[in-house]
């Protein structure tokens, strides 16, 4: 009996080493995606348990065009009176036929529950995409799991997004999610993909011009094909194909873009701009708005110009800073930008700092200074109150000195030869492609 007792102690032993071996075994090689998993839930919990909190934003715009939605038929979701794309409406759409649940009271808002879980939890899906879009960049860029896994929870865990979205409840996941990929595909030379996912953006927010510059500077620098742009309007249509579907005209999902362009006519609003340095001690500011769109459009064309003009090497780690600069510097200098609108910085920032391992104070910069605009409108009250609206002065300050370390850094990429070397390389193939041409010519003579 001793004997047997001896070896089921032995054999329960190492059944028990067995498993805690395998259970550290497990846990040592897939430790990054254990760690995912669990701040993806985490943060999961977290945004949806302050889901509820009611903005003007959704409550007074999004849950208006649901009801409007439910007045006209799901059918008739393209006709609602919106800035918003017919994509967006077609999804809130969706949700009316969805369980309302109980119509609810929150501080000076009432609002169906549900709608406030569908709406939100949308955009916690996507921020979910953009986590993995944040891996995928960083590790085509650097093969390095654990910086990509890094900059997948970082993401998750940046106060600002957060608030965005779970808080504020607005929409700048969307447009960003795409050009997440975008930078993705064009990193993996997938040209067309990032042209129709460009595409699929416009038909999300007009906020996708942001990545215009970045596109335009691909495309004269050779990195991206000139034919694949069609992929583009195939995108933006693909957006309005569920508008299509249930009776749109040809033309009538194009009019959230005019709504959009003309829906807001202050020279900023809360954005940590330039313009905002401008906007408090200007008197007469209609004369400012005439130009103030030709003056940025200029200056965006001059960080343009000095960027390519430089002639770097586009190798994937420059492609990334670039995309970051440029994409920047159009809410930097476009007027009627809102708050929200250096969503792109705060993110491509951590990127950046994840890939190149440098910088991490950006990163903590720029979560300030879009705290401090948001705080500006969230909270009610300016971030110092005998400040006022001054104290977003502070925030486009930090922008700009955030903006002029990236400008730095694009400086210092290393060349590929000065621009007439290129002149005279593109010179030369024109030459050639007229030899064969007038050859061809001659055959078919």
């Amino acid at each position: 009996m001793k004997e047997k007792f001896s070896k089921f102690k032995n054999n329960f032993c190492l059944g028990v080493d067995f498993v805690k071996n395998y259970f550290m075994f497990f846990v040592h090689k897939y430790f990054f995606l254990i760690t995912a998993i669990i701040i993806t839930c985490l943060s999961l919990c977290a945004r949806f348990s302050v889901a509820l909190h009611p903005t003007q934003d959704v409550v007074g715009y999004v849950f208006k065009w649901m009801k409007d939605i439910k007045t006209v038929g799901f059918g008739s979701f393209y006709t609602v009176q919106s800035d918003y794309s017919p994509l967006f409406l077609f999804i809130i759409g969706i949700y009316t036929l969805l369980p309302s649940g109980e119509l609810i009271k929150i501080g000076s808002h009432t609002f169906y529950k549900n709608w406030m879980y569908y709406v939100k939890g949308t955009y916690f899906f996507v921020e979910i995409l953009i986590a993995i879009g944040i891996f995928l960049v960083i590790k085509t860029i650097t093969n390095d799991k654990k910086y990509a896994w890094l900059g997948y929870v970082a993401f998750l865990c940046l106060p600002v997004q957060f608030f965005n979205s779970a808080v504020w409840g607005n929409a700048d996941t969307m447009y960003f999610a795409c050009f997440i990929y975008v930078i993705y595909f064009a990193l993996r030379g997938k040209d067309g993909l990032a042209f129709f996912i460009t595409g699929i953006s416009f038909g999300l927010k007009l906020q996708a011009v942001f990545i215009l510059p970045f596109l335009v500077y691909m495309l004269v620098s050779g990195k991206m094909k000139f034919y694949k742009l069609i992929f583009a309007p195939l995108g933006l249509l693909a957006t309005f194909i569920p508008a299509y579907l249930f009776g749109a005209g040809l033309f009538e999902p194009f009019k959230f873009f005019s709504e959009q362009i003309n829906g807001y006519k202050k020279l900023t609003l809360g954005c940590a701009n330039i313009w905002h340095l401008i906007n408090l001690r200007a008197k007469n500011l209609e004369t400012f708005e005439s130009g103030a769109t030709i003056f940025g459009l200029l200056l965006i064309g001059l960080f343009c110009a000095i960027v390519f003009a430089r002639k770097i090497k586009l190798n994937n780690e420059a492609i990334l800073l670039v995309a970051t600069f440029l994409i920047s510097i159009v809410p930097m200098f476009l007027p009627h930008m809102h708050e929200r609108y250096f969503y792109s910085l705060d993110v491509l920032i951590l990127v950046y700092c994840l890939v190149a391992k440098k910088h991490y104070f950006l990163i903590v910069l720029m979560q300030l200074s879009s705290g401090i605009a948001y705080h500006n409108y969230l909270a009610g009250r300016h971030f110092i109150v005998s400040w006022g609206e001054d104290s977003v002065n502070i925030a486009s300050w930090i922008n700009i000195a955030v903006l002029c370390v990236l400008f730095y850094d694009v400086l210092k990429l290393e060349t590929d030869g000065d621009i007439n070397s290129h002149t005279d390389k593109y010179k030369a193939k024109i030459c050639e492609l007229k030899d064969k041409f007038s050859n061809n010519i001659k055959i078919d003579r």
